[in-house]
């Protein structure tokens, strides 16, 4: 009975022991990744400060706090600790964090800070030095491959597991790992696609869609204004401006359209220089633009089309100084309502013509070639790019290649066959540019695998109007479209699009609950599916911003 009574309490001061430790140093790695959080804080603001020396120092902090949290819970005892029931997912959730913050730390960050020092060397002129992207591309791919094994630690964290402060602390830091890792895969496409695209080894032209977003359309907005952009050993030139109306409609489509197409679409899809933004898939969309544009200037073939908004425009303007166009002051700060409100509501339709082209024409001029600050340009473009706010179709197939499946490609997502994905559109069908005041969010939810191995997606889609019905009816009918399409001024009519999860034939069938897309597709662009990793965590949503085609792309982790 002694013995018993020895070994009982023998196992309890273990236990009590272990617990200590756990705590302890449990409580030392919530401390070190507070720390961490703080000393990335003070990193940004260093950074956006460009102060080397508090940059220096605060990513030494970052680094020796990263690694302290890793080494608190690092090994078997918090290995085993993770299976526990109630507290497991938490503890376990904690090391996953604190291993792949030290990987993003030691190894992602230096040459990210070397990649940032270089970014003033880029541009030249009214264009770029081609040599730059040579010296990015060996700190930028080795901070996307640290950024793409950062993670994995956190790849298998179950979202439904941790609770409380642990489940959101997780949730964020894995939103923010993922949308860096994304922009630092952008990054090391963009250095080994830029030299070629700016006329590396030859001259090329381009068609630059300037899309209005107060008027919806599925890849951002109608295309109002363009411009041609002429791109010679990094000197970039803007040419031919004009508007979307100039090139007027066409009784037949510039191109032969798919059934699906006519059906889904209509015939203005191809007809119509306004509506080729009616489809999801850019690539399908910048084909009609560019022989839309061809026809009406036969002496110059274009080499791609590339798509941006004002919205976009406001996050690049970061960096560059304002602009002065027709008398008026463009910023970072009013961009958007200047060229998405204010026309509408002043300027005759000619005036607007007018001022949408020299604006367009303008605050390009600056953006290419009056750069005040490299490192808030180059954030405003790669958070442009991952809103699908910059996207890119070129005919060089080296670069099309390249770009095959990120968010510039523009792409209707299809599936891998390992990652279901979800496409919602929307289209404005009013006629007016109500839009403006449109708002939006989608969100989507995955249930367990069921025992066939199928899993079972929900979706909410929440639209909403920042402008109430009294004051949406004294705007003028430049902004209602004043019903001339059949839809009571001051208010939206919308098409809306789903597109289905379902892998690409040939394939087994779909083993995603739900309907197959219908959604036509360019017969050439049918086989380019997107090479999206599996996740294990609950598929979520991202708002992609205001103004733009409600297009998000939520993963649902495999059942495999």
């Amino acid at each position: 009975m002694k013995r018993t009574r020895t070994i009982a309490a023998g196992v309890g001061v273990a236990a009590l022991l272990a617990a200590g430790w756990t705590g302890w140093t449990g409580w030392q790695a919530a401390q070190r990744l507070q720390d961490a959080r703080d000393a990335v804080r003070d990193l940004r603001a260093a950074v956006e400060a460009d102060d080397a020396d508090a940059r220096s120092a605060a990513a030494d902090r970052l680094i020796v706090e990263a690694r302290g949290a890793r080494a608190a819970t690092d090994g078997p005892w918090w290995g085993a600790l993770g299976h526990l029931p109630v507290v497991g997912d938490d503890l376990g959730a904690v090391s996953a964090l604190s291993a792949s913050l030290d990987e993003l730390a030691s190894i992602a960050v230096p040459p990210l800070l070397e990649a940032a020092d270089l970014l003033p060397d880029v541009q030249a002129g009214r264009g770029v030095d081609l040599r730059a992207p040579d010296r990015l591309a060996t700190p930028v791919a080795t901070a996307a491959a640290a950024a793409a094994r950062a993670e994995d630690p956190v790849a298998d964290v179950d979202a439904g597991g941790p609770v409380g402060p642990v489940r959101d602390g997780v949730e964020e830091y894995v939103d923010e790992l993922d949308g860096l890792a994304r922009g630092l895969a952008s990054g090391e496409t963009a250095v080994a696609v830029l030299p070629r695209m700016l006329g590396a080894e030859g001259p090329r032209d381009y068609l630059v869609l300037f899309q209005n977003n107060a008027e919806i359309r599925a890849t951002g907005g109608m295309p109002g204004s363009f411009a041609r952009l002429h791109a010679e050993d990094g000197v970039l030139t803007m040419h031919d401006r004009g508007t979307a109306s100039g090139l007027g409609e066409r009784a037949t489509p510039v191109l032969p359209l798919s059934p699906e197409e006519r059906e889904v679409y209509g015939e203005q899809l191809g007809s119509y220089f306004h509506d080729v933004g009616f489809t999801p898939d850019f690539p399908r969309a910048a084909e009609l633009a560019e022989a839309r544009w061809e026809e009406a200037h036969p002496r110059v073939e274009l080499d791609g089309v590339l798509a941006t908004d004002p919205v976009a425009l406001s996050y690049v303007m970061d960096g560059t100084a304002p602009v002065r166009v027709a008398g008026r002051t463009l910023t970072a700060d009013n961009v958007v309502f200047e060229l998405l409100s204010r026309p509408y509501l002043e300027l005759a339709p000619e005036s607007r013509d007018l001022f949408f082209a020299r604006a367009a024409g303008t605050v390009l001029d600056a953006i290419t070639g009056d750069v005040t600050s490299p490192m808030d340009f180059v954030g405003g473009l790669t958070r442009a790019a991952r809103e699908g706010r910059f996207l890119v179709a070129v005919d060089d197939p080296t670069v099309s290649d390249a770009l095959a499946g990120t968010a510039v490609e523009g792409a209707l997502t299809g599936d891998d066959g390992d990652v279901p994905h979800v496409d919602v559109d929307v289209n404005d069908a009013t006629g007016s540019k109500m839009s403006y005041y449109l708002r939006h969010d989608v969100a989507l939810t995955a249930d367990a695998c069921a025992a066939d191995g199928s899993r079972t997606l929900t979706g909410a889609m929440t639209l909403r109007r920042e402008i109430s019905p009294a004051e949406a009816a004294k705007l003028p009918p430049s902004v209602t479209g004043g019903g001339h399409f059949g839809t009571e001024p001051g208010t939206q009519l919308l098409l809306l699009r789903l597109h289905a999860p379902c892998a690409p034939e040939p394939s087994p069938p779909c083993r995603w609950r739900g309907s197959r897309s219908t959604s036509p597709r360019s017969p050439s662009r049918a086989a380019r599916w997107s090479r999206s990793r599996s996740r294990s965590r609950a598929a979520r949503s991202r708002l992609r911003g205001r103004w733009t085609p409600l297009r998000d792309r939520p993963r649902p982790p495999s059942c495999e």
